[in-house]
């Protein structure tokens, strides 16, 4: 079983291959380059994988059904819960007799986000990060 930090490297991998691949795209049709934006739209509308552990996405689920989301604010991280919370309850109503660990299962491997749930400042940051290095490395 992979740790919660291997599974966050995974999912900044992924948010690397995306901003690259809007990078490129950007390069190819010419003007200027706004690095920000395009993290922005990366972020908007790249459909990553769900990066995390099922014990805890399960723990997280079972709350939810019992209390629902607390706070006063909806975070990030509680609109990713909340949007597979969604997706699991909608996977057991179309299988019945599927139970919510079944669902959760399905929903983490094969459903992809609607976008990522991180914020501009981390993943700016992160990419960022990942082009001094380089640059110090030649």
């Amino acid at each position: 079983m992979k740790t919660q930090r291997e599974l966050t490297k995974m999912r900044d991998a992924e948010l690397l291959r995306d901003y690259r691949s809007k990078l490129g795209e950007a390069m190819k049709r010419g003007g200027e380059i706004n690095r920000r934006q395009i993290v922005e739209e990366v972020l908007a509308t790249g459909r990553p994988r769900y990066y995390l552990q099922f014990t805890q996405a399960y723990n997280v689920m079972t709350r939810i059904n019992h209390r629902g989301i607390t706070g006063r604010k909806l975070t990030l991280k509680n609109e990713m819960w909340l949007e597979i919370y969604e997706k699991m309850r909608k996977t057991m109503a179309e299988n019945e007799g599927l139970v919510m660990h079944e669902a959760l299962a399905r929903v983490l491997q094969s459903e992809r986000a609607s976008r990522y749930f991180i914020t501009p400042r981390y993943a700016y940051r992160y990419i960022y990060d990942v082009q001094r290095a380089a640059r110090n490395n030649n």
